[in-house]
């Protein structure tokens, strides 16, 4: 094998992961490539939520273009269709189409002086004592001191590092998305615009989700994939649901699954001269979840630990615990932990917190998307009026029976 094209750091995927580790490393001085198996702009499947804390990680301005709407709240429906409104007078996010907001920030690495290479990619990779080789479906031979694995859920670096050969099956949501083309007009007759809609029902540790677009709505369902069968037909009977409901015609005119690691599960993200960000790492919330904003932050965690790790020329798994994975646990999993004990309590008393949901305003939700609060707070607020609601509910039956 000759001698391949080298750089500090190779960015495997040009989601919004991979894109803020490759512009903030070529920020910092780093000669960094980005090696995306499609061709960008690429199709990828997701409701399209960006939330206003994962805007501001950006640090500039979106272009127009990328907003389909401004979101200011939720709408949870429980499995009778009884709905709670929590909103906000403020904006707490978007709605995006993922092709164009993904290649709005790999524009934004290669601003910064990054190389991308798309429609190419990674086959093999051999981590070797003073560099990483990889080799592209091109026969392109690419080396670096360090590789950032930004492939997603199913990418090849956790797999071929042996930092991970499967994902569990109970740790692991399985989501079916479709795009319904809808006008304008007709969309806003039955939607609210600036309203997500959220249904918890029948969907095993997860719920159906319905985002308006402009012209379109992104509608889909996710759950635990260890208890989740026949997909398909959940999603189709969401969208029957959804059609009666709304009083509106709506087939599915394809649709598109992945796989979406769930946060809060102990597990492994580095080896030596390997660390994993966003979905390839597990970075998703449990209970709502998002993706991008975890994708986004693990993306800027691990460019500051490759600043350092070849600065200080270790790039070894130990250095990369102390100063990748440990600050992910403090700025990204423990949240994410908390944010799965909640989804188990909830879905296991979901008659109790949609109780709670009525008497409580949006602020609380809305904080958490605008990051003006985290799980930790949220959880010391909701969990004992939950607590209270359910000893309420068995004192009633008690006394019921007396």
């Amino acid at each position: 094998m000759g001698l391949g094209d080298c750089f500090d750091v190779i960015v495997i995927g040009a989601g919004p992961a991979g894109s803020m580790a490759a512009r903030e490393c070529a920020r910092q001085g780093l000669r960094t490539t980005i090696i995306e198996k499609d061709r960008i702009p690429r199709s990828k499947p997701c409701g399209g939520g960006v939330s206003s804390k994962a805007l501001k990680l950006i640090g500039t301005r979106i272009s127009d273009d990328l907003i389909e709407r401004y979101v200011k709240g939720f709408r949870f429906f429980s499995p009778s269709l009884d709905f709670v409104n929590l909103t906000s007078n403020t904006t707490i996010g978007i709605s995006t189409f993922r092709d164009k907001f993904d290649a709005f920030l790999t524009k934004l690495a290669v601003d910064q002086g990054c190389e991308l290479t798309d429609s190419d990619e990674v086959i093999d990779m051999s981590v070797l004592r003073d560099k990483v080789v990889c080799v592209l479906r091109s026969g392109r031979v690419v080396e670096g001191c360090m590789v950032i694995g930004a492939d997603g859920a199913n990418g090849i670096t956790a797999r071929i590092t042996g930092i991970r050969e499967r994902w569990e099956r109970n740790q692991v949501g399985l989501c079916l998305e479709t795009t319904i083309a809808l006008d304008k007009e007709r969309l806003e007759d039955f939607f609210d615009p600036e309203i997500f809609e959220l249904y918890f029902i029948n969907i095993p540790l997860g719920y159906g989700w319905v985002f308006p677009k402009k012209s379109s709505l992104s509608l889909g369902i996710g759950g635990c994939l260890a208890y989740i069968e026949q997909p398909l037909k959940i999603l189709t009977d969401f969208c029957s649901t959804v059609s009666k409901l709304k009083k509106i015609d709506i087939k599915i005119p394809q649709f598109r699954a992945h796989l979406a690691p769930s946060g809060g599960f102990q597990r492994k993200i580095v080896s030596d001269k390997v660390l994993l960000v966003g979905d390839a790492a597990g970075f998703i919330d449990p209970l709502t979840g998002e993706g991008i904003y975890y994708a986004m932050k693990s993306g800027l965690v691990s460019a500051n630990a490759c600043v350092r790790a070849i600065n200080e020329n270790n790039t070894s798994a130990s250095f990369l615990e102390t100063h990748y994975s440990k600050i992910c646990e403090k700025e990204i999993e423990r949240d994410l932990r908390i944010a799965l004990d909640l989804t188990y309590k909830i879905h296991d008393h979901f008659a109790t917190f949609f109780t709670l949901l009525r008497s409580s305003s949006g602020s609380y939700w809305a904080a958490l998307a605008r990051g003006e609060t985290s799980y930790s707070m949220l959880r010391r607020k909701l969990l004992p009026r939950i607590m209270v609601q359910l000893l309420s509910r068995r004192l009633q039956r008690t006394f019921a029976r007396w």
